[in-house]
C-alpha cells in the first residue's frame, strides 16, 4: 500500500536533495509552508521511508582514495549462502555503494581504496569464503563520479551535477578532520553543536574545518538516500560498452539533464559508461533508451540493463575507509 506523498512532500525532499543540511527554517520559506508543517513533513518522510538517510558527497580523489566497482555472478547458492555473501559485503568497512541486481550479473559494489593491496585483501577474504559459488567476477576502475539532483518527483527545471575530481591528491588534514568527514558523509545533517561535543571542540572550530573542507574540495554536497520504490518507480542501471572515450562527456551532458538520471560512473574495465535511472516500468525504460539510442547510436557498441533491485550501502566515505 502506497504511503501518501504529495507536492509538499515533493517540495521539500527536491530542496533537500540540492542541500541535506537546510536548517528547517529556510526550508520552510523555500517550499513556502510554515516551519511546523516542514518539520513534521521531513520527520514523516524519514519514519515512512522515502528518506533512507542524510549524506553528503566526498571528493574522495582529494583524500588520495579512489574506487574499485566490482560485479559478480553466483551459482550453487542457497538463500542462507545468499545471505552471508551480502552480509560480509555489507559490514565491509570500505564498502561504499552495494546494490543487488536482476540482470547479467546478480550484484555490484564500490571498495574504497588507496591501493591495489585493499582490492587484493578483499578478494582474499571473499574468495576464501565463497570462492565455491562465484561463477563470473569483473572488476573496473572508477574515473569519474557523476551525481545529478533528482528531479522525477518534482517538475522543476533546476538542474545540480555534482562532479568526482580525477586527480588524487595528498592534503594536509588531521584525525579530526577525518573525523568530521565520517561524521558528516553519513549523516548531513548533525548540528553542529553534536560534532563539538563529540568531538570535544567548540563550535567555531567545527565551522572552521567544515569551511576549509570545501575550500580544499574534499567536502561537496549534502544531499539524500532515497527509496527509489516508495516512489512508484523501478531503479536500473544501464552498463554502456562505447566506440570512443570521447562520446562519454556527451552523454553525461544528456544524462545530467534528464529527468529519470541519478548517478553516472565512467570506468576502466569491461564497461566505459555507467547509468542510474528510474522508470515506471520497462516500457518507460525502452523509451529512454529509443531515445538514446537515436541521439548517440555512432557513439555506442553495446550496452548492459540491470534492475537493482536493492541498495544496501549509499555513501561516499565508508566508515573504515581511513583506516589505511
Amino acid at each position: 500500500m502506497m504511503v501518501k506523498f504529495d507536492l509538499l512532500d515533493r517540495k521539500i525532499m527536491f530542496e533537500l536533495d540540492l542541500d541535506s543540511r537546510l536548517p528547517v527554517t529556510q526550508l520552510a520559506k523555500k517550499v513556502h509552508a510554515s516551519k511546523d508543517t516542514v518539520n513534521f513533513r521531513l520527520k514523516k518522510l524519514v519514519q515512512d521511508g522515502f528518506i533512507k538517510n542524510f549524506i553528503t558527497t566526498i571528493y574522495t580523489s582529494h583524500l588520495n582514495l579512489f574506487y574499485y566497482k566490482l560485479f559478480y555472478r553466483f551459482h550453487k547458492t542457497t538463500p542462507e549462502i545468499d545471505k552471508k555473501i551480502i552480509s560480509f559485503i555489507q559490514d565491509y568497512g570500505k564498502t561504499a555503494w552495494f546494490g543487488s541486481f536482476e540482470g547479467p550479473y546478480d550484484l555490484a559494489f564500490l571498495i574504497i581504496s588507496k591501493s591495489v593491496y585493499d582490492l587484493e585483501n578483499f578478494l582474499k577474504e571473499f574468495r576464501k569464503l565463497f570462492g565455491d559459488y562465484i561463477l563470473e567476477q569483473e572488476i573496473h576502475t572508477l574515473t569519474s563520479v557523476h551525481r545529478f539532483n533528482l528531479k522525477f518527483f518534482h517538475n522543476s527545471e533546476r538542474v545540480k551535477h555534482t562532479q568526482y575530481p580525477k586527480e588524487l591528491q595528498v592534503l594536509n588534514l588531521d584525525e579530526v578532520d577525518y573525523k568530521i568527514l565520517t561524521t558528516i558523509a553519513n549523516n548531513s545533517r548533525v548540528p553542529i553543536i553534536d560534532l563539538a561535543r563529540d568531538l570535544n571542540i567548540d563550535s567555531s572550530t567545527i565551522l572552521y574545518r567544515l569551511a576549509n573542507l570545501k575550500k580544499k574540495k574534499v567536502l561537496g554536497t549534502h544531499t539524500l538516500a532515497v527509496d527509489f520504490s516508495k516512489f512508484g518507480v523501478q531503479h536500473y542501471q544501464i552498463n554502456f560498452i562505447l566506440k570512443n572515450h570521447e562520446a562519454i562527456s556527451k552523454l553525461v551532458t544528456y544524462f545530467s539533464n534528464h529527468k529519470n538520471a541519478t548517478f553516472a560512473t565512467t570506468t576502466i574495465g569491461k564497461y566505459d559508461l555507467a547509468v542510474e535511472l528510474v522508470a515506471e516500468d520497462n516500457l518507460g525504460l525502452r523509451k529512454i533508451l529509443d531515445d538514446v539510442n537515436s541521439k548517440f547510436s555512432s557513439d555506442i557498441n553495446d550496452h548492459d540493463t540491470f534492475l537493482i533491485v536493492k541498495e544496501h550501502n549509499v555513501t561516499w566515505l565508508p566508515k573504515n575507509a581511513l583506516q589505511l
